[in-house]
Parts: structure tokens; C-alpha cells; sequence
């Protein structure tokens, strides 16, 4: 392995996208245009491999219909869509055993330039997965672990739930739903415990990379110089920081709106995250 790569490991709803956008249009690391590749997650049996397969020939149907009914084609004679119908094209169609992971970065494979990709799910590997990922990138990656006010990100995670299927809750209905959803330790709360889970992630992972660091999104989104260097740092890479700082700016705005009306609930769910919440205060003062 002669290639540097940057990873971004989770979790949802705590800045990745804004984080892999942020990389790939102020620093000299080549982002993955697909931001989320699922390729250690669905190798190592996390998430379905026909879920990725099937996500991945939907996106190559939507971009064959763009070139067959587009009469301009420059576009796709760039070298960032050219890896990015390539992978789409592997991931629909090659058994992932048969796909090695640096060729997703065709043709950017380069000694200078590192290259990256932000899949929340890859947090969720055990120390075992981790260490065999750690096997494919080599121990000089740089890992970036993204937390979020666990009762923050959850929120957001509801309301996208509530959004994406067209449940038209509203915010005492989405409060009473999610009551319902801890007195059932559904597979849905549990599944938010998992992305929550700031420790073990940063025990497991901190253990195998020496360019291992945690951001909050607070921090992202405020700090955002701050953040800039520190994973310039970690990671070895030249970003500007003042174009970092200014494209961070747009999310200010989105911050503060999880607000709980419901005190029993904000209760419990205080309660429920006390730890990872006491983790990520400590670090941030």
C-alpha cells in the first residue's frame, strides 16, 4: 500500500457530509465523490450486501439516463465522474470479496495525494474488523471519528426518520413516538445507542491508528479553524483554513434547532447518553 487515506467513521447526523464537502474543496485530499463507499461495513457483514448493491445500480441507471439524455457530455470526461461511474459500476456489479478496496480510487491513485471517504457504519466495527481494516490502509491512515450531542443527533435522526417516511409527526407526536420507541428498546433506539456509542469507537480505533482523532460537530461548525489544523495535523494534509471556515459558516444556522419540549423525555434521554455526554463535555473543556 503505497497510498495515504483519510476516513471518516461516523456518525450519522453529526456533520459528515459537511465534513466530506469541507475535505474535498479546501485541502489537497482527493474525496471519494461517492462520499459513503460501505465497503468495510458490507465486507465485514454490518450492513446487507444487497442493500449496497442495489442503492449502487439505482445511482448507475440515474447516471446512464444523464449521458443518454444529455447532448453535452463534457461533463463526463472528467476524471472525478469517471471514479465515481467506475465505482458505481464495481459496487453494482462485482462481489465486494473481488473488489480491492484502493481500486475504488481509480484514477487518483497517487503517492502525494491522499485520498478519502466518510461511511458512518465503518464506527461500528469491532476490534477485529477494525484491525483488518487497518490491514487494507495501513496503519499511517489518518481515522476522524465525528460526534455530536448524542440527544442532538438522535433528534435530527428522528426528524429525518419522521421526513424521509412521510410520517407527518409533528413535534408532540414525534416527542410521543419516541417515548414509545424507549419503552420498547425497538431495533430503532438501539440502533441510535450504537451511533452514540463515542467510547468504545474511540477506544477500539484509538488503539489501532496513531492519526486518530475525534471532532464534534459543534466544534466543526464554530471552531472551524481550529478543526481545520487539527486534522491538517493528523492527517498530513494542506487545507485552507479560511476557505474552510467560511464554507463551515452555512451550518451555523442549523445548529440549536433539536429543541425538546417534552421534559420527561429530555430526562431520559439524558439519562440514557449520561456517559457519552459527560465524554464529550470533558473534551471540549
Amino acid at each position: 500500500m503505497t497510498e495515504r487515506f483519510i476516513i471518516g467513521i461516523g456518525s450519522q447526523r453529526a456533520g459528515t457530509t459537511l465534513l466530506h464537502s469541507l475535505l474535498s474543496d479546501t485541502s489537497n485530499a482527493f474525496m471519494h465523490p461517492v462520499k459513503e463507499l460501505h465497503y468495510f461495513d458490507t465486507l465485514y457483514g454490518i450492513r446487507d450486501p444487497s442493500a449496497l448493491r442495489e442503492f449502487s445500480m439505482r445511482q448507475l441507471k440515474r447516471e446512464v439516463n444523464r449521458i443518454v439524455s444529455n447532448s453535452d457530455l463534457t461533463f463526463a470526461s472528467k476524471r472525478r465522474y469517471k471514479c465515481m461511474l467506475r465505482t458505481t459500476m464495481l459496487l453494482a456489479s462485482t462481489p465486494l470479496a473481488n473488489i480491492e478496496y484502493r481500486d475504488l480510487f481509480r484514477p487518483f491513485l497517487s503517492r502525494k495525494q491522499p485520498l478519502g471517504e466518510i461511511t458512518p457504519e465503518y464506527m461500528l466495527l469491532n476490534e477485529d474488523q477494525a484491525t483488518q481494516l487497518r490491514n487494507v490502509v495501513g496503519e499511517d491512515a489518518t481515522i476522524i471519528l465525528l460526534r455530536r450531542d448524542p440527544i442532538d443527533r438522535l433528534l435530527s435522526a428522528a426528524k429525518l426518520f419522521n421526513v424521509y417516511n412521510n410520517l407527518n409527526m409533528d413535534q408532540n407526536e414525534l416527542a410521543a413516538w419516541l417515548n414509545r420507541m424507549l419503552d420498547e428498546e425497538s431495533s430503532w433506539i438501539k440502533a441510535q445507542d450504537k451511533y452514540n456509542d463515542y467510547k468504545r469507537a474511540s477506544a477500539i480505533f484509538g488503539e489501532l491508528f496513531d492519526r486518530f482523532i475525534a471532532i464534534d460537530y459543534e466544534d466543526l461548525v464554530y471552531r472551524p479553524k481550529d478543526i481545520a489544523k487539527q486534522i491538517a495535523q493528523a492527517g498530513e494534509l494542506q487545507i485552507d483554513s479560511d476557505k474552510f471556515a467560511e464554507k463551515s459558516a452555512t451550518r451555523k444556522n442549523s445548529l440549536g434547532e433539536q429543541g425538546l419540549e417534552d421534559n420527561c423525555l429530555k430526562d431520559r434521554l439524558k439519562a440514557r447518553y449520561k456517559d457519552q455526554n459527560t465524554l464529550i463535555e470533558a473534551v471540549s473543556t
